[in-house]
């Protein structure tokens, strides 16, 4: 798959108000899950784990030596909120044609027995059983919401996960999950003025379909996911897994890209700067050259 951006500007980073590519990181940078745990020894000599299977993830992004002066400032600039005071966003070019979301978005099932975030915030999924799971390897557990006393429509940002797409590119965007009654899966489309559009049903995917992203969006700032309902009254989502991939607008994806199987989640539902950027300024040479560095905590989902 072609690498986004044009030679090393391919790092679609920013604010949900502005994101623009710069350049990649350094390779080797870390991006780890950090989650909740402890363990121990019984008196009689057994070990214990208790962890949970929700959790967060760390970034620590470094840059080269070479770089201008404009760059390293500029990850001043969005750390003193200059282009927004919201989340920052980006997403790493080598999981665009693997799943784009967030762990928990990805695989429901995590937030059941709150183990992790809900998708629809104060209520717990129930854990049930993923029939026809081994076609795309999906989790194994698909979570259950029953929305009778959950509001209809677009409640608001902080119970949708807002998905970026980079300029050129195309989203492709599938949710394996049934519903009744007025139970849906929507996202709504984000103009490059940050003003909501109407919502978009997303296609009820069958466990065993042929292709498991057959929604795309392109255009704007992005798109904000929300499972919930379309009306008053009754309703029920059980959604086994979910999947975010990404393209360049007018090319044609291989068929891998569309059929499968199901990866977990590699994104995140949006970061804060952990500290400050570091600024080495190294040589006068080019109009000066400097190292910079920073460190990011998803937040997104517990803010």
């Amino acid at each position: 798959m072609t690498l986004p951006g044009t030679g090393r500007d391919n790092f679609w980073f920013g604010t949900e108000e502005h994101m623009q590519f710069i350049r990649t990181p350094n390779r080797g940078a870390p991006m780890n899950t950090e989650s909740w745990g402890t363990s121990g020894t019984y008196l009689n000599g057994g070990g214990f784990v208790r962890q949970s299977f929700g959790g967060h993830m760390n970034y620590v992004f470094e840059w080269p030596d070479s770089s201008s002066r404009q760059t390293a400032q500029l990850m001043r600039s969005y750390r003193r909120g200059t282009y927004g005071r919201g989340l920052i966003y980006f997403i790493d070019p080598l999981i665009y044609d693997l799943n784009i979301l967030p762990a928990r978005w990805a695989d429901p099932s995590i937030a059941c027995d709150n183990e992790g975030a809900s998708m629809v915030y104060g209520l717990d999924p129930e854990a049930v059983a993923t029939s026809g799971w081994e076609t795309h390897t999906l989790p194994i557990k698909s979570a259950y919401y029953n929305l009778a006393s959950t509001t209809e429509g677009y409640r608001d940002e902080a119970d949708t996960l807002f998905v970026p797409i980079p300029t050129g590119y195309t989203l492709y965007l599938g949710a394996i999950h049934t519903t009744t009654g007025n139970g849906v899966i929507e996202a709504y489309p984000v103009d490059s003025n940050g003003n909501l559009g109407a919502a978009s049903v997303l296609t009820k995917v069958a466990v065993d379909a042929t292709n498991i992203v057959p929604d795309t969006f392109s255009g704007g700032r992005g798109v904000r996911i929300q499972l919930g309902k379309s009306a008053s009254g009754a309703g029920t989502v059980t959604v086994a897994a979910m999947t975010g991939r990404l393209y360049r607008t007018g090319g044609s994806p291989p068929a891998a890209f569309t059929t499968g199987p199901w990866v977990g989640g590699a994104g995140h539902s949006g970061c804060r700067f952990d500290g400050e950027p570091t600024y080495v300024a190294n040589t006068g040479l080019n109009g000066g050259t400097i190292g910079f560095a920073a460190s990011f905590k998803e937040v997104g989902s517990w803010v």
